[in-house]
């Protein structure tokens, strides 16, 4: 039995800030990517169609994506920013640790 897979076309999304980590939606069409501006944006179909967009929190880039079936998890690099929103783009929490204030995670 022979099985022929059928490339796909690249995305040709206008990403205005270089990637700093990606990750696929599994129960989606959706290419989550996180920007060195500390922004989350969601990507949708082959063709890349700009979604919904939110901050990590923070100066630094986003160093994790996780994708759940309702929510995105993210982490800003150096702990700068941690939280979960929902797939619309809606807060449902978010950590940022103070500056001065040294604590076990914010390290």
């Amino acid at each position: 039995m022979s099985t022929s897979y059928k490339p796909l076309p690249p995305i040709s999304a206008d990403v205005a800030q270089p990637v700093a980590a990606l990750a696929f939606d599994p129960v989606s069409d959706t290419l989550w990517a996180g920007s060195n501006a500390a922004i989350i944006t969601a990507y949708y179909s082959t063709r890349g169609i700009r979604g919904v967009s939110f901050p990590v929190g923070g100066s630094l880039g986003v160093k994790k994506i996780i994708p759940g079936d309702a929510v995105i998890r993210a982490l800003g690099a150096a702990g700068e920013g941690l939280g979960q929103w929902s797939k619309g783009g809606m807060n449902i929490w978010h950590l940022r640790c103070a500056q001065r204030t040294p604590q076990p995670f914010c390290v």
